[in-house]
């Protein structure tokens, strides 16, 4: 016999999905353009900004990080190369080859220079006053997954069984990836993956990796997948097996960081 128990869990779950299905439309994606990200670093910096005015847009633009000391692929979504010119890539690699990785690593104000000078002057015309997705970090990540935890009425009993027995294992795990992905503007029911998001995101900034990315999806879609299974899958199989791209998104740290109250660090 079916308990009440049973009865009321899929209901609350369902009406929890029917109010995302609202709330998701804000979602929290940031969108900054050149010239914002600028402004922002002048507010930061003193006067000039000196040599690490560069790293600074870097860094708010999230296409630099300290670790690796060099620009990210992700920055050329702020420039437009001209649809003539076929060496744009390779100038910008030979730039960063000669100019950046020569410089002591520890010297990250300069390297950031130098590769910015790369994009520049090497990868097309910048596109300063578009606004452009920037990637989330591991602490807006965290504060998503505690808002879609709360918009679907889990406890802390439930996110416990879903990162011990993994959130693809239950309709409830496969709910809260779904609303995180919605939430962080990576994904939507209706277009399924914003693919050139999780370029950036994912560092997946190729033809290829687009493609293999739509194709793992369109697949997935022929399955007829209830929509929060359809979302789980599309983030396991497209994004984080998708041997294009180096995905940095970790959804069984954030799952852990919700239930002991540690947040995952990352670029």
């Amino acid at each position: 016999m079916v308990s009440h128990r049973e009865l009321i869990l899929p209901s609350l779950l369902w009406i929890g999905i029917l109010g995302l299905q609202a709330a998701s439309l804000q979602h929290s994606a940031t969108l900054k353009s050149f010239n914002g990200i600028i402004n922002e670093c002048s507010s930061y910096l003193s006067p000039g900004g000196g040599s690490c005015s560069d790293r600074c847009l870097g860094l708010v633009g999230r296409f630099w990080n300290d670790t690796v000391a060099r620009p990210s692929v992700s920055v050329g979504r702020f420039y437009r190369p001209d649809p003539c010119d076929q060496d744009y890539i390779n100038r910008t690699l030979d730039c960063i080859c000669d100019t950046v990785l020569p410089v002591p690593r520890n010297d990250i104000c300069q390297r950031a220079s130098n590769g910015l000078q790369c994009y520049r002057y090497q990868y097309g015309r910048l596109v300063a006053s578009d606004p452009l997705y920037v990637g989330i970090t591991p602490l807006q990540s965290q504060q998503v997954f505690q808002e879609c935890s709360q918009m679907l009425s889990l406890s802390p009993v439930q996110l416990q069984q879903i990162a011990q027995s993994g959130y693809s294992n239950s309709p409830e795990g496969s709910c809260l990836v779904r609303c995180y992905l919605i939430r962080a503007g990576l994904y939507t029911d209706s277009h399924g993956p914003d693919i050139a998001r999780f370029a950036v995101q994912c560092e997946g900034y190729d033809d290829a990796y687009e493609a293999s990315v739509g194709k793992c999806y369109q697949e997935l879609k022929l399955k007829q997948l209830d929509n929060c299974t359809l979302a789980a899958r599309m983030y396991d199989e497209c994004i984080q097996s998708n041997k294009l791209s180096n995905s940095n998104i970790d959804i069984v740290s954030l799952l852990v960081g919700l239930v002991t109250g540690f947040i995952p660090v990352g670029k």
